[in-house]
């Protein structure tokens, strides 16, 4: 295990498999860790590396300030510094990360699997804000009880997101290369955005075959 810094925080990164190059990042989904993975991997064929983001597994925690999506991208981005990693798989909250950094730095990422999971349902056509005070309160609330659990409770904000699915096309649009694992399963406003906006892939759900989508 490795640690990283980021801004006032230190991340966990750990090396799943030494290797050459082709080096994969997989990135968690919410309340998730970089343990989840196992040897879910094992079929890619270079060096393998998971982080824990901010707030999860052996990563610190934020003290003070709130959780989003863009800050914990920004971990993905220390890690991909660390690691020289240019291709990703995130689930939920991680695909929504990878497809982020994807968008934001087409230079340097090759290619991002984006898989179904925990975190950030997305929202609607336009920004509804009408239950974000109450849905940060309770983050907040849930916080100052944190314990010494796995996860920090903050991470509640995370669950949903106010951003319009336009936001992510965004960056699907500008990402080199894009998959989406699908098998029929009901998906979050952003994640359908984007599969209709038709400049991603479309792969298999089963792992090893995606990885071999996302390696060729």
């Amino acid at each position: 295990m490795k640690t990283l810094e980021h801004g006032r925080v230190r991340i966990a990164l750990r090396e799943l498999r030494s290797g050459p190059a082709p080096a994969l990042l997989a990135v968690h989904g919410l309340r998730g860790s970089s343990e989840e993975w196992g040897d879910a991997l094992a079929s890619w064929r270079g060096a393998v590396h998971a982080l824990d983001l901010t707030g999860h597994g052996r990563s610190a925690r934020l003290a003070g300030g709130a959780y989003h999506p863009e800050l914990l991208a920004g971990d993905v981005d220390v890690a991909i510094a660390s690691t020289g990693a240019r291709h990703l798989v995130g689930r939920g909250l991680g695909a929504y990360l990878a497809l982020l950094v994807a968008g934001s730095r087409p230079d340097q990422i090759d290619g991002a699997l984006l898989l179904p999971g925990d975190g950030i349902e997305g929202g609607g056509p336009e920004p509804v804000f009408d239950d974000l005070a109450e849905r940060f309160a309770a983050s907040h609330w849930r916080a100052s009880g944190a314990g010494d659990g796995p996860s920090d409770p903050a991470l509640s904000a995370l669950e949903a997101d106010i951003r319009p699915p336009a936001y992510a096309t965004s960056f699907a649009r500008r990402a080199r290369r894009l998959l989406l694992a699908e098998d029929g399963g009901t998906r979050p406003p952003w994640w359908t955005a984007i599969r209709e906006l038709g400049t991603a892939r479309i792969v298999s759900t089963d792992l090893p075959d995606a990885l071999a989508d996302l390696a060729s």
